[in-house]
């Protein structure tokens, strides 16, 4: 990440961002020195010690996750969810759209990669649909190339 990059989080994400920061924490720094102490008294040497090398692979990830949230939170903008405006689809607005080929009817919320869940129907301002939805007015239809191919929507709301 650059020095100067900023990222938008709502104020949930910036707490879910924080809890995770806490959980890693705790792993890194409670469970996993416990875990090799553990696997240091089996014995053998250290490097033939899979339950040994396994821990400090486990600890080398969360020592990266730790700083990568820790930065994260640093460079964390928190979006004021009362300046949202809802005239035009941006960052920190749930969009509904219909499918205009099924018609059905699905509810977004725009967020930034950092916050980006699909499965919790949050979806990054860089995605193909993000991307398209940017600016974009209430009764406009869209269309996005998605991996499963052209689809077209119309924004039937927009919302804080």
């Amino acid at each position: 990440m650059e020095a100067t990059e900023e990222i938008i989080l709502t104020p949930e994400g910036y707490e879910l961002k924080k809890k995770k920061l806490e959980e890693y924490r705790r792993i890194l720094y409670e469970e996993l020195p416990k875990k090799l102490k553990v696997a240091k008294e089996h014995g053998a040497e250290l490097r033939e010690n899979k339950e040994y090398l396994d821990i400090k692979r486990e600890q080398d990830y969360y020592e990266a996750e730790v700083r990568r949230l820790e930065e994260l939170l640093e460079k964390a903008v928190i979006l004021d969810e009362s300046q949202i405006s809802t005239k035009a689809v941006n960052i920190g607005t749930r969009v509904t759209l219909k499918d205009l080929k099924t018609n059905k009817t699905e509810t977004f919320e725009l967020v930034s990669p950092a916050e980006a869940d699909p499965e919790q129907n949050k979806i990054s301002t860089e995605s193909p649909v993000g991307r398209a939805l940017m600016g974009q007015h209430k009764g406009a239809e869209i269309q996005v190339e998605t991996p499963r191919g052209v689809i077209r929507y119309k924004i039937l709301a927009i919302q804080r």
